[in-house]
């Protein structure tokens, strides 16, 4: 994704999805402080209070040709993110492999948005000769776990016990997507 888009929101709100790069950093950061202290944390592996990630690394993983990370700003706010990131890209057996994930504010959840940065990961997906695209999901997060077998994932697998939220175990579903059949 080379350039910027503006996205309309079923709620009619309009946010512009582009490109995060290494100068975006303090913007990821307050992102992160905002939705880790939102219920959406739960169903990730974000945590309140987690230490900063390291600048320089973060640009250079937003930065490599290997990854793609993309955000949606409300304005001046950055308000939801996706990527994908090769696992092994010069591997001659698993290059073609990426993971894919998504978060955003729990506001602007149900409006499309995970969609339509589903529709972006996988374009940028083919473009870079990904064969199959992996995701995972704990059990109990309906919306995202519906969002991706509506955009074609399938469930492969499970983890069992990831995470212990609220007294209870969560389990993880193992979602993939094959591109190329």
């Amino acid at each position: 994704m080379n350039h910027s888009i503006k996205f309309k929101l079923k709620n009619g709100k309009v946010v512009t999805i582009r490109r995060i790069r290494g100068t975006d950093y303090d913007d990821v950061m307050k992102y992160f402080e905002k939705f880790t202290r939102g219920p959406g944390a739960k169903w990730t592996w974000q945590y309140p209070g987690q230490p900063k990630k390291d600048k320089e690394k973060s640009i250079q993983v937003y930065e490599s040709p290997n990854n793609l990370f993309i955000g949606a700003w409300d304005g001046k706010n950055l308000i939801g993110m996706a990527d994908i990131s090769k696992k092994q890209a010069n591997h001659p057996y698993s290059g073609r492999v990426a993971s894919t994930a998504t978060t955003m504010l729990e506001q602007y959840t149900s409006n499309g948005l995970g969609t339509k940065f589903k529709q972006i990961v996988e374009k940028w997906a083919r473009e870079n000769n990904v064969h199959v695209l992996q995701s995972g999901v704990r059990h109990k997060n309906v919306r995202s776990l519906g969002n991706l077998l509506k955009q074609g994932y399938e469930i492969v697998g499970i983890f069992h016990d990831t995470a212990f939220i609220n007294g209870e175990w969560h389990h993880e579903y193992l979602l993939e997507k094959i591109l190329e059949k």
